[in-house]
């Protein structure tokens, strides 16, 4: 079937450009991330690490169910996707070329590890949307409380102070670009069709909604 090959000009034009330097837009990114560092508390940080791997065992607790030990081929099944993913999103980076919010403004404290990466867009914001995106693919009832997990990992990133809002938001569109792309494609078509993944789904689908975890966005 061959390596999925993502058109890039598309999910370019969906990520956008970063705020100019010393625009309205710029000062208001600043000002969102000193407000939140003013306002967050020691639960919120220690709940933004939760996040901190790009890993498809967080949206365990909006399937009620064990990702990795109790539906493999799902789990493997969206690891696969995410790599030409990353590829567009890393391209995208070295383009902008954003610094992150605490190189540029010594007022920034994180509270999340320093990364040497680029800014613009977040990759947490694209990995996460576009997981939450292809998840709610296969699994449409569960779709609200899997875009919740999503948004949830994306904002931790603002929160606590790794990537501007403007970052984030650009993560969000580029997933969700890529998420449509990858929907689109024989690849996970292939993989829709797989009977040992429509088993797992079956399993997912025979969780109680009432017995769902309580999420936090």
């Amino acid at each position: 079937m061959g390596v999925l090959r993502l058109d890039a000009a598309p999910l370019i034009r969906a990520a956008g450009r970063p705020p100019q330097a010393g625009s309205v837009e710029a000062a208001k990114d600043l000002a969102i991330l000193q407000w939140l560092q003013s306002t967050r508390t020691p639960e919120m940080e220690a709940n933004s690490w939760l996040t901190l791997e790009r890993d498809p065992i967080f949206f365990s607790r909006a399937l009620g169910i064990d990702m990795v030990k109790l539906t493999p081929r799902l789990n493997r099944g969206l690891r696969s996707f995410m790599g030409p993913i990353d590829a567009v999103m890393g391209g995208i980076k070295k383009q902008t070329a954003r610094p992150r919010p605490y190189e540029q403004y010594a007022s920034i404290k994180p509270c999340l590890p320093r990364e040497d990466s680029l800014s613009f867009p977040s990759g947490h914001s694209t990995w996460y949307s576009a997981a939450s995106e292809l998840l709610a693919d296969l699994l449409p009832e569960r779709r609200e409380r899997l875009l919740a997990v999503g948004f949830h990992a994306g904002a931790s990133r603002v929160m606590c102070g790794v990537h501007f809002p403007t970052d984030v938001e650009a993560g969000r569109r580029l997933g969700a670009a890529t998420a449509l792309q990858v929907i689109a494609s024989p690849q996970w078509q292939s993989l829709r069709n797989d009977p040992a993944l429509q088993k797992e789904l079956q399993l997912l689908r025979s969780v109680p909604q009432e017995s769902l975890p309580l999420l936090v966005r």
